[in-house]
């Protein structure tokens, strides 16, 4: 049959997809999509925005990815845990470690080395601790006092963390609906539709925007038990896109048939990449770092670096900040998840040394 097939909620296996890979490829677009502007001064020449007749860059469809697999997995978290201090302690221990780390490393190790002002000029400027406010992510500065001034994208130390309000806030949401027991399809896909429908009006900025494909991963969730991941259905999904990239329509076509593609290749166990993620969750750190490093390769080699040149020189440095993130940092915070102060508080009556501090 033309719709046979597994549907998705039989092939939900969190030990069992293939969304490691997806994300860790989603986060190399980043580089490779920025290595324009960092080297050229603008986009105009970007490979999918070439493409695509100027409707989306390789970063920007990789932002959307992003988005999409973020709410069919926070809503699924949400979802399991019915608890709504588990879920925020986990959705804060997985973006704000990375994130102060990543701040606290930009703004006291690389300014003061690569600032034009001097050391002391640097530490006595008011934006240098400004820029500190960026852990909070809803004051995000991307300057810093005389860093990059002479960069072919000048000034902007940090150009990728404004995503992660946004993805922050549409948590927020996830609980808020969860909470008012309005979690559920039909309200979730009505948000879908406004979304799409102020997008398309030119309303609402970028959290319809960005709406559109976090509530996309939603619904798909909260549908996972009546769509079938079918072969053929993959086919026309991928056949409309690659129809609408160059009709210009393909920023509304990717929230249904990109989200479906994508899911698709998640489950498909003909893709055996489910264990790409067993070492540790890249991406994130891969994401957070790879602009400050791209400056950096900009700075150092007086913007006469090309495209490919910024990307390949980028990619392994940020890789390896992401691991040793991801081991020194972010791993360690997640231990923390299950942990609560009535665990702590046994833990401290049950151990004599503590008591004798």
């Amino acid at each position: 049959m033309f719709l046979s097939g597994k549907s998705i909620d039989q092939c939900i296996d969190a030990r069992k997809n293939n969304l490691d890979i997806i994300r860790f490829i989603a986060a190399t677009l980043v580089i490779f999509s920025h290595a324009y502007p960092l080297t050229t001064g603008n986009n105009a020449t970007e490979a999918f925005a070439v493409f695509s007749n100027g409707q989306m860059t390789f970063g920007e469809l990789a932002v959307s990815i992003f988005f999409v697999i973020s709410g069919f997995l926070i809503t699924q978290s949400y979802d399991r845990s019915k608890n709504p201090i588990y879920y925020f302690k986990a959705r804060v221990l997985r973006i704000f470690p990375g994130l102060i780390f990543c701040v606290l490393l930009t703004v006291l190790f690389l300014g003061p080395i690569l600032s034009e002002l001097g050391v002391k000029a640097y530490f006595t400027n008011r934006e240098t601790f400004d820029y500190l406010k960026t852990i909070t992510l809803y004051w995000i500065q991307y300057d810093l006092p005389g860093v990059f001034q002479t960069n072919a994208w000048p000034g902007a130390v940090n150009g990728s963390l404004w995503t992660l309000w946004y993805e922050f806030f549409f948590y927020i949401v996830v609980a808020v609906l969860g909470v008012a027991r309005l979690l559920d399809k039909r309200v979730v896909l009505a948000g879908f539709i406004l979304a799409s429908a102020l997008y398309f009006l030119g309303k609402g900025a970028l959290y319809t925007d960005l709406f559109r494909y976090f509530g996309a991963g939603m619904a798909l969730y909260l549908f996972r038990k009546q769509i079938k991941l079918n072969g053929w259905m993959a086919l026309v999904s991928l056949v409309i896109l690659f129809i609408t990239v160059k009709a210009g329509y393909f920023v509304y076509a990717f929230t249904i048939f990109g989200t479906y593609l994508i899911f698709y290749v998640a489950f498909d166990t003909r893709v055996k990449l489910q264990n790409f993620g067993r070492y540790g969750d890249f991406s994130y750190g891969i994401y957070i770092y790879a602009f400050p490093i791209q400056q950096i390769m900009s700075y150092l080699f007086h913007n006469q670096l090309n495209v490919w040149g910024n990307f390949l020189l980028t990619f392994p440095l940020a890789l390896l900040l992401a691991i040793i993130s991801w081991y020194l940092v972010e791993k360690r915070a997640l231990k923390y998840k299950k942990v609560t102060l009535k665990s702590l508080w046994l833990k401290w009556n049950a151990n004599p040394k503590i008591k004798q501090i």
